[in-house]
């Protein structure tokens, strides 16, 4: 007997670390009218879905959301931004580094998503210093 898979096949982001990932979003998670949770989005050259990284909306110093904003900016955060928060926006289009894993999604099925991030290479930091300049 012959079984043919009818479905059709969607290629998922392999598991691994990915040297060039741009932030692409930082929105609160839909569901939640007083969010609690952060949406971080990446996209990675190759790949036309934004992989995610869900964090708490804490602040705090030594939280998830703010060790992963100082990641993506390169920097700790100076005295001002400490005291007044930091606009997350600003981390939209910045280039660091993701490992990506898979989980359950809906039906089951495996889902890429951020465990970790990394700062970026100096090749990609310098690239996004070439484009800043181009943009001013």
């Amino acid at each position: 007997m012959k079984i043919v898979n009818k479905s059709k096949q969607v290629a998922i982001l392999r598991e691994g670390t990915y040297d060039n990932a741009t932030v692409s979003s930082v929105t609160p998670k839909p569901s939640e009218t007083k969010p609690k949770t952060i949406v971080l989005g990446f996209k990675v050259d190759g790949y036309d879905k934004e992989i995610i990284k869900e964090n708490g909306a804490s602040f705090a110093a030594d939280s998830p959301l703010r060790s992963d904003a100082e990641t993506i900016l390169g920097r700790r955060l100076n005295q001002q931004e400490d005291e007044n928060g930091l606009e997350l926006n600003v981390l939209i289009g910045k280039k660091c580094q993701i490992v990506v894993f898979h989980k359950s999604g809906s039906g089951g099925r495996p889902k890429p998503a951020v465990s970790l991030l990394l700062p970026a290479k100096e090749e990609a930091k310098a690239e996004e210093k070439v484009e800043e300049t181009k943009a001013s």
